[in-house]
C-alpha cells in the first residue's frame, strides 16, 4: 500500500513559497495574474513534482520535477520552466479571449 503523504497534492503557494514567489514574479512580467494559474506540488524523497494548470477551465497543464535545493534557491532551470509555462499560458489566454469575442 502506498504512503498517503506521497500522493497528497498541495498548493504551490503554501508548500513551496519561494517557488511561488518566483512564479508570480515571472508571470507578472507576462501580465498574467496568479489567479489564472493553479499550481500544485507533490513531495517525494528527492524533491517536488510541480504541476501548473491554466487556460479557461484549467484543462491545460505543464509539469516538472525540482529538487529541494532548487525549491529553496530557484536556478536557471526553474526560471526557464516558469517562463515556458507563462508563454503557453499567455498564448492560451489570448486564444480563449478571441474565441469569446467571436461568439
Amino acid at each position: 500500500m502506498s504512503n498517503p503523504q506521497e500522493l497528497e497534492e498541495k498548493l504551490l503557494r503554501f508548500a513551496a513559497p519561494v517557488l511561488f514567489k518566483q512564479l508570480t514574479d515571472i508571470f507578472s512580467s507576462y501580465h498574467i495574474h496568479p489567479y489564472d494559474i493553479h499550481g500544485t506540488v507533490k513531495k517525494d524523497e528527492t524533491g517536488f513534482d510541480i504541476t501548473l494548470r491554466f487556460s479557461q477551465s484549467f484543462s491545460q497543464s505543464i509539469s516538472t520535477h525540482v529538487s529541494f535545493e532548487q525549491a529553496m534557491n530557484p536556478d536557471e532551470q526553474v526560471v526557464h520552466f516558469f517562463k515556458e509555462a507563462a508563454e503557453k499560458c499567455k498564448s492560451l489566454l489570448i486564444s480563449d479571449y478571441y474565441k469569446m469575442i467571436k461568439l
